[in-house]
């Protein structure tokens, strides 16, 4: 009795060992994953289905690496698939909206019209007639209002709830906070995919018609 705790210790080292392991592999796994669903197809990014689809391979595949490490496939291990497909999915999530970015930026700079307008209103000089003068400062006021109005649409459409906004606007126009209620509809049912398809994956074989009729004779 005195040894049996000298002999559990190096299991319990072993199996510290193996979920590491499986930790390191899974980390790299799912950030591969993340990486190749931002830049899939649109066509194949449909909303709702794309994140329960990751969210089974997601599942399917961490656990089936579990069990080629030896690691047991107990609450802990589902825990982890959970917290590791969250991480996924904000990956994803970050990594679109870096794109998102980038095109309407994009957008912004590849128009001219307010710099055309800018730089004539500032070459020419103001008039001389007291009215005219007046009505040119009054379309100053307005350039510079609309300018205005332009930066804060650009900021506003650079946040994360724009973008957010943007991936549902194909089946509904929808303002805050629903584009990121559905976001979290879609983690959610992710994560729920992720564990069911961890399930089925550590669910143990049937025993073949073969194996039952040895058994019988056996017994």
């Amino acid at each position: 009795m005195p040894d049996q705790p000298s002999e559990s210790q190096p299991a319990q080292r072993h199996s510290n060992a193996s979920f590491i392991q499986w930790l390191i592999v899974s980390l790299i796994l799912i950030t591969a994953l993340s990486l190749l669903a931002v830049h899939l197809p649109e066509r194949l990014k449909l909303l709702l289905v794309y994140a329960v689809v990751y969210g089974l391979i997601s599942g399917g595949a961490l656990t089936t690496l579990a069990i080629k490490l030896g690691v047991p496939v107990k609450r802990t291990l589902i825990l982890s698939i959970v917290l590791l497909t969250i991480l996924g999915q904000s990956l994803i999530l970050y990594l679109s909206h870096q794109r998102y970015q980038e095109a309407t930026l994009k957008q912004f700079k590849t128009d001219k019209t307010s710099i055309v307008i800018d730089r004539m209103l500032r070459s020419g000089e103001p008039p001389e007639d007291p009215e005219a003068r007046k009505e040119y400062e009054q379309v100053i006021e307005q350039f510079e209002k609309a300018k205005k109005e332009r930066r804060e649409k650009e900021q506003q459409l650079l946040e994360i709830s724009s973008y957010l906004q943007h991936r549902i606007s194909p089946i509904a126009k929808l303002e805050s906070p629903w584009p990121f209620l559905f976001w979290l509809l879609e983690l959610i049912s992710c994560c729920a995919a992720a564990i069911w398809a961890s399930q089925q994956v550590a669910k143990p074989d049937p025993k073949s018609p073969t194996e039952e009729g040895l058994n019988d004779t056996v017994s």
